[in-house]
């Protein structure tokens, strides 16, 4: 079932590009749900709001509407002190900075990869320019129409021996937007097993001259240099469009199938046998006879006429149209959903083209119109203090100093009728918590503690996870034992509160329930897990850290202390099945019945004593901290993990996804 948020959900990027390569490239990812939010000079914003082609209705142009939709927009003079500072804020809790400027432009300007990286460990910095950062052509200005010139493109493009062209679309800027992205989801996976970000960089040169496979595949082939076939294909004949009696046709004969079948849905069977004509290489020594040849036929009848004719014989056939039949005519265009309206808030209804991507669960949608310059100042840049003469800051129009963003992770909360839900939210790193959503989940539980009117609290993880722990990313800023205990301390202070919560928790559990999120579900009273759910803290063969005494006292609770102890030293996890066997899980569902499972117990639950509920609540407490967790002083033991080699070791190797080597030191 498709989900109101996009596949990106809970990525930040903060797009600083403009005009076409830079611009397509976010604009994919907020089509797939990121949060985009382009930064832009105070003065005038993006120059193709004004610079390039027919203006709306008000000051913003035709093109700019077309690239910026699903984004936000700010203003920030980067050039100032206070707006660079500004700016560096809000990479600290980014995912993806995107530029497109010439190289070195972000240095001059303090918001380049290596001064943003030491802000961010774990930010993604794209870049797109002309012709890449290093090499010879590396400071020529970089425009669509060079690129393809440079790249080969347009050699190619066009009929022999008429005057070069370029291609009909910007291929170099919008292939590099293209690569731009795919460069950055694959560094967004990476991330997502490593905590590492990385530098992703291409160029309008080498988009254009990627995607030449063909005609750079002809000239190792034959050693000679492609020439200009206008619509023909480079390896196969038939391929291209063909006149008719009222226009031209397009044919796809690629393969001896196909090419019979053209000659008799043509009526030209002599063709067939025609010892020109007899193979795909002949048919390419020949391609001027053969067009001759079919067309003598083809412009007997209309293009119409041949389409259908063609397409029934099972010959790939198409006219060729305008944009005005493509975008307002073509019924394949309206049931694919490639046109879509935004509501401006300027210009009105706006036509948009749709996402030519279709995900089935996590669909692209076009969410928001194109930002007006600066509309979300109010909304993403909170005031600070005031200037003494009440004039704005100068970093950047109409807002403040101070950012009001939200971090990598988040917790939320809502409330329905008697019910608390809280949803731990980092999708990009399967929910692993943040040191903000550990404060944030114990903020919610003490005030869920003061809550009269609250009867159940259902604890459940953001898509296909419940939390995969910690996000180790933070354990690289420890510079010793005292950091792991205040760790430590910091994460059973939450714990702690959320066991005191008075009234049932119910635990929902899809995926993985692993380190910290297999503490937070032992803290639940009842679960419910699918089949996919598994839960373990795998901590002796990936961190070389240690658990609490708490934490481990009530697992043996919950697991029982023979499994406890033989899964956190073999490092295993245990399935739903073994769980539910143990009595840790109360019920095992598939996936698609576990909203259902789960309302069914939240409404069993919301229903019950609960003044009987909060009793059975707090003898549970007690006859867990009889069993010894509770006054046990164990820091000598969680220091000795904390401030070992080991520890130091194994997170490190989980950052670089390899095997740790252990020393026992």
């Amino acid at each position: 079932m498709a989900t109101p948020e996009g596949a990106l959900a809970g990525m930040t990027v903060l797009d600083l590009t403009q005009v076409m390569a830079g611009p397509f490239c976010t604009m994919i990812l907020a089509d797939l749900g990121a949060d985009v939010v382009k930064v832009e000079n105070p003065q005038a914003g993006d120059q193709t709001r004004a610079s390039f082609g027919q203006a709306g209705a008000g000051t913003d142009s035709k093109a700019f509407l077309a690239l910026n939709r699903n984004k936000r927009s700010i203003t920030l003079d980067l050039k100032s002190d206070e707006g660079r500072a500004t700016f560096h804020e809000l990479v600290r809790s980014a995912d993806v900075v995107v530029e497109n400027w010439r190289p070195g432009v972000a240095a001059k300007l303090g918001v380049d990869h290596a001064t943003l990286a030491p802000l961010n460990p774990g930010l993604i910095y794209a870049s797109v320019s002309g012709f890449g950062q290093t090499g010879p052509y590396a400071d020529r200005p970089g425009y669509d129409l060079i690129a393809q010139a440079m790249a080969g493109v347009m050699s190619v493009t066009g009929e022999e021996g008429d005057r070069p062209v370029k291609s009909g679309i910007p291929i170099g800027d919008l292939g590099a937007g293209l690569f731009t992205a795919v460069g950055i989801l694959a560094a967004w996976a990476s991330r997502q097993r490593t905590g590492e970000g990385q530098y992703v960089e291409t160029s309008l040169f080498e988009a254009a001259l990627a995607l030449s496979v063909w005609e750079s595949t002809e000239f190792w082939a034959t050693g000679e240099a492609p020439r200009p076939l206008g619509s023909a294909h480079r390896m196969s004949a038939p391929y291209q469009a063909l006149a008719t009696r009222d226009g031209y046709v397009t044919v796809g004969a690629n393969n001896e199938r196909l090419w019979q079948r053209l000659c008799g849905a043509l009526e030209l069977p002599q063709l067939a046998d025609d010892p020109r004509f007899a193979t795909n290489a002949d048919r390419m020594d020949h391609r001027a006879e053969l067009v001759v040849e079919l067309e003598r036929r083809l412009t007997e009848e209309d293009t119409g006429v041949w389409v259908e004719r063609l397409l029934a014989a099972g010959v790939p056939a198409g006219p060729i149209q305008d944009y005005r039949q493509v975008l307002e005519e073509d019924p394949h265009v309206k049931a694919r959903g490639m046109v879509a309206t935004v509501e401006h808030p300027v210009e009105g209804a706006v036509p948009v083209l749709g996402s030519p991507l279709h995900l089935s669960r996590t669909p692209a949608l076009v969410r928001r119109p194109p930002p007006l310059l600066g509309e979300h100042n109010r909304e993403l840049l909170t005031r600070g203090e005031a200037a003494s003469d009440g004039t704005a800051v100068s970093g950047y129009e109409g807002s403040s100093t101070r950012i009001h963003s939200r971090p990598q992770g988040e917790v939320r909360s809502r409330r329905d009728g008697p019910v608390l839900h809280v949803e731990l939210a980092n999708p990009a790193r399967r929910n692993a918590l943040t040191w903000e959503m550990y404060d944030e989940l114990q903020k919610i539980c003490v005030a869920a503690r003061a809550d009269a009117d609250l009867r159940v609290v259902v604890v459940r993880g953001a898509g296909e996870a419940f939390a995969a722990g910690t996000d180790i990313a933070q354990f690289t800023e420890f510079s010793g034992a005292a950091d792991g205990l205040d760790y430590e301390r910091r994460v059973g202070a939450v714990l702690e509160d959320l066991l005191a919560v008075p009234v049932p928790v119910l635990g929902v559990v899809d995926g993985p329930a692993v380190g910290g999120g297999l503490a937070i579900a032992a803290c639940c009273d009842v679960l419910v897990a699918t089949d996919r759910a598994v839960f373990g803290a795998p901590i002796a063969r990936t961190l070389g850290n240690c658990l609490a005494p708490a934490v481990v006292a009530r697992l043996q609770q919950r697991l029982g202390a023979g499994r406890t102890t033989a899964m956190l030293m073999t490092a295993r996890t245990v399935d739903a099945a073994e769980a539910a066997t143990a009595g840790f899980v109360h019920a095992v569902v598939p996936p698609e019945e576990l909203d259902t499972a789960a309302a069914e117990l939240t409404r069993r639950l919301a229903t019950g004593a609960p003044r009987t509920l909060a009793g059975l609540k707090e003898i549970d407490r007690r006859l867990a901290a009889a069993d010894g967790a509770a006054g046990v002083d164990a820091d000598d033991v969680l220091a000795d993990c904390y401030g070992s080699a080991d520890f130091r070791e194994g997170v490190a190797a989980f950052v670089a996804r390899r095997r740790p080597e252990w020393t026992g030191r």
